[in-house]
């Protein structure tokens, strides 16, 4: 996200193979390693039924320190992921298990979407964990939001068939990608900006003492 401010609470509704298929939330903060990005879904479709939380701690440049991944459902799931650049290696608890020598800087999920946002390449390679990403610009295409229609550039993802659509400003508005022979999308239909940490104590006495005159009227 290159001209996102954070923090930013980015809302989508899920649809598979044209019926809705849940809720998405990705939120994107800054913190003092660098920034976070956060997932949280309640898919319906396809079935079973889960409920998904992805979490990617990044430095300041975008690559992941740490990745964890939590799967509730028919069969629970719990994976993590550290990225020790310092100590030479790669560490993941969950299925699989494993240590890697840290030979490249590695991206997860999440990362990948930040990399993708700051992109100006045309055609992208990037390390993942078991693989690489082959990432291509395919043009622009208009998509109709909720508040209107807006301009979006597209990158097609391989080895398989994905797409992610971007406005200009860096967000995220469209995933879309093959899934048992249908397409599964996400599509952004909210954006709520948040206040920066320093400013919520702020903001919590002013509504403290809102609370504090409607108590005074009722009497």
């Amino acid at each position: 996200m290159v001209l996102v401010k954070a923090p930013v609470l980015l809302k989508y509704k899920l649809s598979y193979a044209g019926r809705e298929a849940g809720e998405q939330q990705l939120r994107y903060e800054r913190t003092r390693a660098g920034s976070r990005m956060t997932l949280t879904a309640d898919v319906a479709l396809p079935l079973p039924r889960t409920k998904q939380r992805w979490v990617s701690e990044m430095d300041a440049r975008g690559v992941p320190l740490k990745f964890s991944e939590r799967v509730e459902g028919r069969q629970n799931k719990v994976y993590e992921v550290e990225f020790l650049r310092e100590d030479g290696v790669v560490v993941t608890r969950g299925e699989p298990e494993f240590v890697l020598p840290y030979t490249v800087d590695y991206h997860d999920p999440l990362s990948l979407i930040l990399a993708l946002g700051r992109a100006e390449e045309e055609v992208l390679t990037l390390p993942l964990l078991g693989g690489r990403v082959h990432a291509e610009r395919v043009g622009e295409e208009a998509l109709t939001l909720p508040w209107g229609e807006v301009q979006a550039r597209a990158w097609r993802l391989r080895p398989g068939v994905s797409l992610i659509y971007y406005d200009p400003e860096g967000y995220p508005l469209r995933f879309s990608q093959q899934v048992g022979g249908h397409v599964f999308e996400a599509e952004l239909t909210e954006v709520v900006h948040e206040p920066e940490p320093e400013e919520r104590p702020e903001k919590k006495k002013k509504s403290r003492r809102r609370g504090g005159r409607r108590r005074r009227r009722r009497r």
